[in-house]
């Protein structure tokens, strides 16, 4: 008989933090539950099924992996490309486009990790600075009998934090002839907010307030930033995106094209069918 588990129930048998259960139940509804009376339940079987697909399309990248990336996020906010968008005290620094920059960077070679290891697909990523312009498409080159060629489907990979439910694009990158894609691929990067600290953490800088944090309780402490984990979500083809002016919690100015984490394809059979196509 399946067991069913209330929502603090499931939240602890998940052990993933409330916040995120309660998006992944109540906006994108990736997580079943049904109601009776005025209380929630959760089915144990499903809850099993969601966190093995989550565990399956989840991959640990190394500090390796974010030593790349963040140089090339350096190059990024450094280049013309890096200085659009503002922030608290006008334009943003550097620190915060380099920051912005990480998470998608971490999310594409999570994304090529993803491929070679779940589905023995090895592709290139674009990992060329092009100062004045930003790169539509992800991925350059794909591995085929040995020799590698040219994608036949354009693929951009987007990003997001770990508790967010929806791949949402802008319109200029959705209906730019230049810049749109035939495939969307979504991907949640948990990458703490202090990850630049934890880096520095035994830098000469850093070292004595380390030290002055590791001993006084009533402080968090800069932890090691061993690995990254990165959670394909799974990939819509352009056509699915709807066009609308807000999703759950956020409200857009303009409008935007967007896909909800539970209507992805998804299953290894949706991505087999990519790659035979790829």
């Amino acid at each position: 008989m399946n067991k069913e588990l209330t929502r603090k129930e499931a939240i602890e048998y998940l052990k993933i933090p409330e916040k995120h259960f309660d998006n992944y139940f109540r906006n994108s509804a990736e997580i079943q539950g049904y109601k009776k009376i005025s209380r929630w339940y959760f089915s144990k079987s499903n809850l099993d099924d969601w966190n093995e697909l989550r565990k399956k399309r989840t991959l640990s990248l190394g500090l390796s992996d974010y030593e790349k990336c963040f140089k090339f996020a350096i190059k990024m906010a450094y280049s013309s490309t890096g200085g659009h968008g503002t922030g608290i005290r006008g334009a943003r620094s550097e620190v915060q486009i380099a920051d912005d920059f990480i998470i998608g960077i971490l999310a594409e070679h999570g994304f090529k990790k993803f491929l070679q290891n779940r589905f023995w697909t090895s592709v290139k990523l674009d990992m060329a600075v092009h100062p004045g312009q930003i790169t539509p498409q992800d991925i350059v080159a794909v591995k085929k009998k040995r020799k590698w060629k040219e994608p036949k489907l354009c693929i951009a990979v987007k990003s997001s934090k770990i508790k967010s439910c929806f791949n949402v694009i802008d319109p200029l990158e959705y209906e730019n002839p230049k810049r749109k894609s035939d495939v969307y691929v979504f991907a949640r990067v948990d990458l703490p907010s202090d990850h630049l600290f934890r880096i520095l953490r035994e830098h000469s800088f850093f070292r004595k307030v380390k030290d002055y944090l590791d001993k006084n309780k009533n402080f968090r402490k800069i932890d090691e930033l061993k690995k990254i984990k990165v959670w394909i979500c799974g990939f819509s083809w352009h056509k699915e995106l709807y066009k609308t002016n807000e999703i759950p919690g956020q409200k857009f100015e303009g409008y935007r094209y967007a896909k909800s984490v539970k209507d992805m394809h998804n299953s290894d059979k949706d991505w087999n069918k990519l790659m035979s196509k790829l």
